[in-house]
């Protein structure tokens, strides 16, 4: 399946970390996604794209100069183009910006300081538009909108709400709980109430088989963004997709849902990699910067690996995390509450466990009862033991010695850029 490759290079931080791959131990299978060429005239791309949008009106006469817009864009954990994209929307519908407010939809993560705003959208955006920080603990800037059919209760952010029209950007990528990231979800959960974000990360909708990486359109997850979001829902939508450099490939544009469902379709044929076989070792990223800032996001690149390891198998992924477990949030917290992943399972399903950030400790720990976790970070040994998975200094010496372990020659995947791959087994 695979060429002879003495030398792979796994996505980490901003520089990335090389595995030889020892061919006298092991065979090796590369996994990742296709990578697509950049666009050359992203300009020409954009305003042909919102001129001619997939089920809606042109953004022209949705959006007129005259209206106060609000665009809504994701944290600095996403490499969403923000720099591009927003100003080219300002610019094609003759904005005053003004007149224009850039939502950050940090969810249930922490807001933004001024250094990280400018890093995420530039100076002329910080400079010029007005530029808010979404704080879903803050009920006096949230709307009670109604509930969903599932019963989850929708709080929105207010000043989206009221907004005179309303955009939200974002980029495609396999997603471990909605199937793929973008379209609704830049609304729910990135602007929505700590009532709305728990209820959708309840432990039956991440605990469902059709919650995970690939699944669209029967993800329960994926269905409750749409219903949340569909109170509420925006004017207008524009995500990308992105190539290995994070460079724009594609630009879709148009209605939340048939516009994100377009971009899904393409995304699919770039991200998903059809294999015959688990594996006993794989070697993964969390694909490197912004994602691999923390710990806490480090689980989707654990996921990924997971859906093609064996039953009691190893993953070593490779995280920077130089933003710790992180600090500010619960995941540590709650995965030390408990000696097992079974013992955590247990505690999280009951109705009146809460807490914050228990969803992604839910997923680590629906993956450690089948399979040994074991990190490459500069985070320290007690900070990722304490999380229930273990720290390596050297991918190169850990593989080795995984291998030795296992006693016969076997296939080792690798997935360089992590889980911006969905490896996809063949039944």
């Amino acid at each position: 399946m695979t060429a002879r490759i003495e030398r792979v290079r796994l996505d980490y931080g901003h520089s990335g970390v090389n595995v030889d791959l020892d061919w006298k131990i092991a065979d090796y299978d590369i996994i990742e996604p296709k990578n697509l060429p950049a666009l050359q005239e992203p300009d020409r791309t954009f305003l042909d794209s919102v001129s001619g949008p997939v089920g809606s009106a042109t953004l022209d006469n949705i959006v007129l100069p005259s209206d106060e817009l609000v665009i809504v864009t994701a944290d600095g954990t996403r490499p969403v183009p923000n720099k591009f994209l927003i100003q080219a929307i300002i610019d094609f519908c003759r904005l005053d910006p003004g007149k224009v407010t850039v939502l950050v939809g940090t969810g249930s993560h922490r807001p933004h300081s001024k250094d990280e705003l400018i890093e995420l959208l530039g100076h002329e955006v910080v400079n010029n538009c007005r530029v808010l920080c979404h704080d879903a603990t803050n009920k006096g800037m949230l709307q009670f909108l109604g509930t969903t059919s599932h019963g989850i209760p929708v709080y929105m952010n207010k000043i989206y709400v009221e907004a005179t029209k309303r955009i939200v950007i974002g980029f495609i990528e396999p997603h471990f709980f909605a199937g793929y990231s973008g379209g609704a979800k830049g609304i729910c959960p990135a602007i929505c109430g700590m009532e709305t974000i728990n209820a959708f990360h309840s432990y039956e909708i991440i605990g469902h088989p059709d919650s995970d990486y690939g699944f669209l359109e029967n993800n329960p997850q994926q269905a409750a963004a749409r219903e949340v979001t569909a109170l509420a829902p925006p004017d207008f939508l524009v995500n990308v997709i992105l190539n290995h450099q994070k460079d724009m490939s594609h630009i879709f544009a148009g209605h939340f849902i048939e516009a994100h469902r377009a971009g899904c379709r393409a995304a699919a044929e770039t991200a998903v990699v059809r294999l015959g076989q688990k594996y006993p070792i794989v070697v993964t990223s969390n694909s490197g910067y912004p994602l691999d800032q923390n710990l806490y996001q480090t689980v989707k690149g654990i996921a990924a690996a997971s859906l093609i390891t064996e039953a009691g198998g190893t993953i070593i992924v490779a995280s920077e995390c130089i933003r710790g477990v992180p600090d500010d949030g619960n995941f540590a917290k709650i995965l030390t509450a408990r000696s097992d992943p079974e013992s955590l399972l247990d505690m999280m399903s009951k109705s009146e466990f809460r807490m914050m950030d228990r969803w992604q400790a839910q997923k680590l720990a629906m993956i450690l009862k089948r399979m040994k976790v074991m990190v490459y970070s500069s985070l320290g040994r007690d900070r990722i033991e304490k999380c229930k998975m273990f720290k390596i200094d050297d991918i190169q010496s850990t593989l080795a010695d995984e291998i030795a372990a296992l006693g016969y020659r076997p296939r080792v995947a690798v997935m360089p850029r992590g889980p911006l791959t969905i490896p996809q087994l063949i039944k």
